[in-house]
């Protein structure tokens, strides 16, 4: 597959995942309410992609690198909304 390809398929990637979660950081915004959000589901997320931003390092890919790190502060904020918003974070 040519290079040029690759890259598209890499930024697209990129920029499906990094906005994933902001549709529920809007949400959140708008209604002050995040009982529909699992922590869980976050916290992993902010493990999966943190252990992404380090391998991007790894391989000295600074794509990988940046996007990730974008998308661990995008869910990071959305964990703070949670945390705020919730009432019963944990659940």
């Amino acid at each position: 597959m040519p290079t040029i390809i690759v890259t598209i398929i890499g930024i697209m990637a990129t920029v499906f995942a990094v906005s994933s979660s902001i549709p529920q950081i809007i949400k959140a915004l708008k209604t002050r309410k995040t009982d529909d959000v699992s922590i869980w589901l976050v916290v992993v997320l902010i493990i999966g992609l943190s252990l992404w931003v380090i391998y991007g390092i790894g391989i000295n890919d600074l794509l990988i690198s940046i996007a990730n790190s974008i998308a661990v502060a995008i869910n990071t904020f959305l964990l703070i909304l949670k945390i705020k918003y919730s009432r019963d974070p944990i659940s």
